[in-house]
């Protein structure tokens, strides 16, 4: 932690926050600042020069000539000391000076003696590092090398800002191309469901009307399927018409007896979400199974409960969603005579939907319903 006690303006956490706001710790050497500290010592004929920035454990060297390394830990940076003073700081020979004789810089390799620094302050206010030259005997700057020092630490900051404008930018090109490729997809996205809500509402209809006997049937049975595929589909515009959870898509059929004293279904499984593709005939199917279970199955008795499981697991290398329909306590069950609309789409319709198996058993104590069908993976439409 920085003493900060001379700069009750900003605080150890603005400083760092407002460093890595510049986006430049350890990124590969730039010609541009590597001309700076050529002319740096160039200038201050000093065999070294730096452009160091104080990270939180660490002093790393954005450019450098004459050192020959990156960084340091901050207990061998004298450029931390420097950069809490204003202007510029000049220490004609560290070793007379009790700050720094013991540095191992100084009492080792490369055994510094002089050093000369120039605060890089962002337009804030808040010290990033400095630029500094050193040498290896003690030494003074003139008056025009003080001035030039500090010239080119503006330079440097200059430079710093116009990369974090110029990454600034960048962000906000990459986040509107985004955006924009998003909404396209969207867009395509929609105009699919569109198409297949339509073609699903006239294969509906045309079935609808072929299984049922009378108009008040006809429209009663489509309406109760119209407003299924709804359910459904205000579940997938949750999420841009991309998934929807299995669970929700079970309860939008099943709340009705939710609030019953005696429990009329059990739902076991784990969070699952299914692509569009798969929820609108999964949701049907749904439908389709709750009915039967009202008019002739377990939800009919007073007594009878409807079981449903799930999970997700590989089959050949591929997820695939294993899904069980079980009922339990209703009137004695047998294949029907007469195939209806609910039993051509669990056992025709929805294998070719989902490109899955089902399978449908007619056991006497209940209705048996399972199927496997492959989960699509790939979202088209990313997440926000």
């Amino acid at each position: 932690m920085l003493n900060d006690q001379r700069h009750p303006t900003w605080t150890e956490r603005d400083r760092l926050a407002t460093l890595h706001s510049y986006r430049v710790l350890d990124t590969p050497p730039e010609p541009a600042l590597n001309d700076l500290v050529q002319l740096a010592a160039h200038c201050c004929l000093a065999p070294i020069a730096l452009i160091s920035l104080i990270d939180e454990r660490r002093q790393w060297f954005m450019a450098e000539v004459g050192l020959g390394m990156r960084e340091t830990p901050l207990d061998r940076s004298i450029c931390l000391s420097a950069m809490l003073q204003p202007g510029l700081t000049v220490v004609p020979d560290l070793i007379e000076d009790p700050q720094f004789a013991s540095n191992p810089l100084v009492t080792g390799e490369p055994r510094l003696r002089f050093y000369a620094g120039a605060v890089l302050r962002a337009p804030d206010g808040v010290p990033l590092g400095a630029l500094c030259v050193l040498d290896h005997v003690p030494r003074d700057l003139t008056e025009e090398q003080a001035a030039t020092l500090t010239l080119l630490a503006r330079q440097v900051m200059s430079q710093l800002e116009l990369r974090r404008a110029l990454a600034e930018r960048d962000e906000r090109l990459e986040a509107s191309h985004r955006v924009e490729q998003r909404q396209s997809l969207l867009v395509r996205e929609l105009h699919h469901r569109v198409k297949n809500t339509l073609a699903t509402v006239q294969a509906l209809v045309g079935a609808t009307g072929r299984s049922t006997g009378s108009f008040d049937e006809f429209y009663r049975s489509f309406s109760n399927r119209i407003s299924s595929l709804a359910k459904t589909h205000n579940l997938l515009t949750e999420d841009y018409w991309q998934t929807a959870p299995l669970r929700e898509i079970v309860l939008n059929e099943l709340k009705p007896f939710a609030e019953s004293r005696v429990p009329r279904f059990m739902l076991f499984g784990p969070p699952a979400e299914l692509s569009a593709d798969l929820a609108v005939p999964v949701g049907m199917a749904l439908h389709e199974l709750t009915t039967n279970a009202v008019q002739y199955g377990a939800l009919s008795a007073s007594g009878g409960y409807v079981e449903i499981r799930w999970d997700v697991v590989e089959i050949e290398g591929v997820r695939t969603l294993h899904l069980e329909w079980r009922e339990h306590g209703g009137p004695p069950v047998s294949e029907p005579q007469h195939c209806g609309f609910g039993s051509t789409l669990l056992q025709r319709v929805l294998p070719m939907q989902c490109n899955g198996k089902v399978e449908v058993r007619y056991d006497r104590a209940g209705l048996r319903f399972q199927m496997d069908a492959p989960l699509i993976e790939h979202r088209l439409v990313p997440g926000y």
